[in-house]
């Protein structure tokens, strides 16, 4: 009990677990959206992506968690009804990691309404119809749908990439804190992208399969395990890189990651939670079970549960192992 407390509460630790929260949802925003736009990329009949339970999933996910991300952060904060000043603050000063992620947000959460707008007009105007006909049948209303039709490609590159420079910021705001050698990697960046579009698939399934009726016979669904592959890939060697440049590095960050991978609390949760829950056990289902396993309910929910639960340990041991050494 005594190491626990020590692995939650040490001297030099600054930013706690609701941040890690934080950067985990926000990348289940980034990665949920990439999902989304690679479905309608795909998809020959755009009509049906309304009716597609992935995309309903993923486009949910890609709204509600940059607000539940915001959510998180006021709670954590001491005065949380000075929040509105913080933004205003960040705002207004766009060269610091804070301000330029406040920035990011509002553009990205404008994109992403912008684009379910113009994939479910047709629900959204019957929606509205039927509680204010009114507003439905307004020419100002249905201009501004038009509008959004028309600029619909253009809408989507800037989709990508917004939604992939979101995923990179999750990186980059932990190298605001300088003074900790892991925290401060260039490479970090690109492993919580590659983590959160991971994470944003698995949550897209698991959302899909138990609220929308998902199957794997579901347009999006091949799809996304061609996708998360390289992706998984890509997280393993960023990982190796990371380790093994850290390795090799000064003596600070060479202390840092020796004590955050093999000498203290947070080993455990790398290579119990990240490396066996995460990447080794959902491979290895996916190696040993037969088709027929695969096909079932309650194989495809499981796996994304364990991708996500391994995306969440990666969060928490960056974090915490990140914080115990300082330069």
């Amino acid at each position: 009990m005594e190491s626990l407390n020590n692995a939650f509460h040490f001297d030099t630790l600054v930013w706690h677990w609701p941040i890690a929260i934080y950067l985990f949802v926000l990348g289940i925003s980034s990665g949920a959206m990439c999902l989304a736009l690679a479905i309608k990329h795909f998809e020959q009949d755009k009509s049906a992506l309304s009716k597609n339970p992935l995309v309903i999933s993923s486009v949910i996910l890609a709204a509600s968690m940059v607000i539940l991300g915001l959510l998180i952060l006021i709670v954590d904060l001491t005065k949380p009804l000075d929040f509105w000043k913080v933004i205003v603050y960040q705002f207004s000063n766009p060269l610091s990691v804070m301000g330029r992620g406040v920035t990011l947000f509002i553009l990205y959460q404008m994109a992403v309404f912008a684009w379910i707008m113009v994939i479910f007009k047709t629900e959204i105007l019957s929606l509205l119809n039927k509680l204010t006909p009114r507003i439905a049948n307004n020419r100002a209303v249905l201009s501004i749908f038009a509008q959004l039709e028309r600029l619909d490609k253009y809408l989507d590159i800037v989709l990508v990439i917004l939604s992939i420079l979101l995923g990179v910021y999750t990186g980059f705001l932990l190298s605001a804190l300088v003074s900790y050698p892991m925290l401060n990697q260039p490479i970090l960046p690109l492993l919580f992208l590659a983590s959160g579009i991971s994470s944003g698939i698995a949550a897209s399934i698991l959302m899909a399969y138990t609220l929308f009726s998902a199957n794997t016979k579901t347009f999006g669904f091949s799809l996304s395990h061609r996708i998360e592959k390289p992706v998984i890939i890509a997280e393993v060697i960023l990982l190796m890189m990371l380790i093994i440049g850290m390795s090799f590095g000064v003596l600070a960050e060479q202390e840092a990651i020796n004590l955050a991978v093999f000498g203290s609390f947070w080993a455990y949760v790398f290579w119990i939670g990240v490396i066996g829950i995460g990447i080794v056990l959902p491979l290895l289902l996916k190696t040993v079970c037969s088709d027929n396993t695969r096909q079932t309910k309650a194989f495809v929910v499981i796996l994304p549960v364990f991708t996500l639960v391994g995306v969440m340990s990666l969060r928490m041991f960056i974090l915490y192992a990140g914080q115990m050494v300082v330069a």
